[in-house]
């Protein structure tokens, strides 16, 4: 509208509706700043909310960040939430807005807080300073620490922060998971004296009251709380301490943490005595110490940790560090497996990439057409075809039943193993946590040596048939001639064709080597599945009874049981996944799977090729000439 023209209909209709919508803009000015100061007092939110609020020191180069989070204070996260930021900070150096940085705020000056019923109550952080002086964390000592990558405080910022951050409180429902299962209605007879400050007071009570039945931090975040100093290598150089929180990570209960476990123990479980003040941690060569040699036995077995168990316990190294371990026995197993790992490993994986050459070159047998019309009228003998299985029923049982134990055993104890990937986290959370994965895979243990007993068990007739079948004279043959005719035991025969096999696929050799009903790799697996079940349920009923156990082997024995365990599931995996796969399932001749695990019987290539001994053997039992020649085979070794 143009100044001095008269103001249409329509104009002077909007006028009213315009001014409706100043007034409601300026009274919302107005009492959005008087709503902020209902949960801020001081109204510092009205700048500290934001979280791009830094300054950039120039002396320092560092940035400053200002942010302060609205949430702890209107949802109560923490211990500081009711107090004004005035009650620490003065008031007098911030009443100019901006204004200039403050002087840091001392935790031990006196405070007075409000109690339930209103009563101001004198409280003071003063104590811990003085506890600290009678700890291994003294200030002197504190003051002094230098890091690797410069000062972590500021020039007059208090030592407290090395440890210690805004405290936030933890999920209640950690220490009284009930409270997740309670309705809205729980809180109804609350109402009637706190019907004002219902939402304030009962959310700060929950969390301020099961704040004391849980720690403050997870055990994880207490090691980080620990690494701040103990895994800097200028304060481990200057004080000429160990590698205590890398060693802690690597033990089970490092891993255990790492997995999310809440009930494992952190560095305060075995750093302060029962009942005891964490600010009055002493060192290991203070008597009074939870950690001096003549106490530590007493730590370890508490009612939170290992009751019952041997005092010997405290043998078990919880800070073991094999790479750090040169000389002790436990460096001398773990470099034992590893040597162990590389001469099994080494050739059964060269033999599988020779394999491969040879396909990928053309170099493949195709099988003795004579051998091709043996089988044939092998298969068309009434019982023929059923002594070509090499697998009986019960065998292809068994095996199926130990391939899913072994998955079971696999996917829930490398986990721990690999307790830092993130695929590690992610299994465990599958079957729950990992109090629950530790339970299947200790079950699914106890299943694998039932089963591995039943084998024997099966071994033992078949042993006891054949000493039967060996008899001289009227009696049964020594057990021991019996044994070495199993068909799964390994002979000189077996390691004289192996080098033969190994000399054909270098070129050296021009005809493969035939085997009987069982390859040398099958026997060298078969002993691998045996010594490997043996000692994973050995150790693991060590590790698993710890406290029955200590009393039988001291505790220097879960050292050697746990390197032991490790090491070998460790050379079961790369075995089972790497070199069994690719015979049974990758591998040309049999891919996609090899129907001996289902039926028993053997591909007819592979079966020329490789098992010519058994056709051999069993033509000669049913009597069976050659297509060729009208001759009979030499008679073998009958087939169990």
């Amino acid at each position: 509208m143009a100044l001095g023209q008269p103001a249409t209909p329509n104009q002077r209709h909007a006028t009213p509706v315009r001014r409706a919508l100043a007034m409601l803009i300026v009274s919302t000015a107005i009492t959005l700043p008087q709503a902020t100061r209902a949960d801020d007092p001081d109204n510092c939110l009205l700048c500290h909310q934001y979280r791009a609020l830094s300054r950039l020191d120039p002396q320092t180069g560092r940035a400053h960040i200002y942010f302060v989070d609205p949430d702890y204070s209107t949802h109560m996260k923490g211990p500081h939430a009711r107090l004004a930021c005035t009650d620490c900070h003065a008031r007098e150096e911030v009443t100019t807005i901006p204004h200039k940085p403050v002087t840091p705020v001392n935790c031990a000056t006196q405070c007075h807080l409000a109690g339930p019923a209103g009563t101001e109550q004198p409280f003071s952080h003063a104590p811990v300073a003085d506890m600290l002086e009678g700890s291994i964390h003294t200030r002197d000592v504190l003051s002094k620490l230098t890091f690797v990558r410069g000062p972590l405080l500021n020039d007059g910022q208090s030592n407290c922060l090395y440890c210690h951050d805004e405290p936030i409180f933890r999920d209640p429902t950690i220490a009284v998971p009930a409270f997740a299962d309670l309705s809205e209605r729980m809180l109804d007879r609350c109402d009637v004296c706190h019907s004002q400050q219902l939402p304030t007071d009962i959310n700060y009570f929950m969390r301020h009251v099961t704040s004391r039945l849980q720690p403050a931090r997870s055990t994880l975040e207490l090691a980080q709380v620990c690494a701040v100093c103990h895994s800097d290598p200028q304060v481990l150089a200057d004080h000429s301490l160990p590698q205590s929180v890398a060693s802690f990570v690597r033990s089970f209960h490092g891993k255990a943490a790492l997995l999310g476990d809440e009930t494992t123990a952190s560095c305060l479980s075995c750093h302060v005595s029962a009942g005891e003040n964490v600010h009055l941690m002493l060192g290991k060569r203070d008597e009074r110490s939870s950690v001096h040699h003549s106490k530590i036995a007493d730590s370890c077995r508490s009612t939170q940790c290992h009751p019952g168990a041997d005092p010997t316990i405290a043998d078990m190294a919880v800070h073991l560090d094999l790479p750090a371990a040169q000389g002790t026995l436990e460096f001398a197993i773990a470099a034992t497996f590893i040597v162990l790992t590389i001469l099994t490993f080494g050739p059964s994986a060269l033999l599988v990439l020779l394999d491969l050459l040879q396909i990928v070159i053309g170099r493949t047998a195709h099988g003795d057409p004579r051998l091709i019309k043996l089988v044939k009228r092998i298969e068309a003998h009434p019982v023929g075809a059923q002594q070509l299985v090499r697998f009986k029923v019960r065998h292809r049982v068994q095996h199926w039943i130990l391939t899913v134990l072994f998955v079971l055993l696999v996917v829930t104890g490398f986990p721990l193993k690999f307790a830092d990937r993130d695929w590690a986290a992610w299994l465990i959370g599958l079957f729950g946590g990992l109090g629950a994965a530790r339970v299947t895979h200790h079950w699914a243990g106890i299943a694998l040596v039932v089963g591995f007993l039943m084998h024997m068990l099966d071994v033992f007739f078949v042993l006891r048939k054949r000493a039967q079948e060996l008899m001289t004279n009227g009696h049964p043959a020594p057990w021991v001639t019996a044994f070495t005719g199993l068909p799964m035991w390994i002979s000189m025969d077996d390691a004289k064709k192996s080098l033969q096999l190994f000399a054909h696929l270098l070129f050296l050799r021009k005809d493969r080597p035939s085997f009987g009903r069982f390859s040398p790799a099958e026997k060298f697996e078969y002993l691998g599945v045996f010594w490997g079940t043996m000692l994973l349920g050995i150790t693991g009923v060590i590790l698993w009874a710890e406290q029955i156990s200590s009393h039988f082997f001291g505790g220097r024995i879960f050292n050697i049981a746990t390197i032991a365990h490790t090491y070998e599931a460790f050379l079961a995996v790369i075995h089972v996944g790497i070199l069994h796969i690719y015979n049974v399932i990758l591998a040309p001749k049999v891919f996609p799977l090899s129907r001996a695990t289902i039926t028993g019987e053997t591909p007819l290539p592979k079966l020329v090729e490789e098992h010519t001994d058994l056709i051999h053997e069993v033509a000669s039992e049913l009597g069976i000439a050659h297509p060729e020649t009208g001759e009979h085979p030499e008679e073998g070794h009958h087939a169990v």
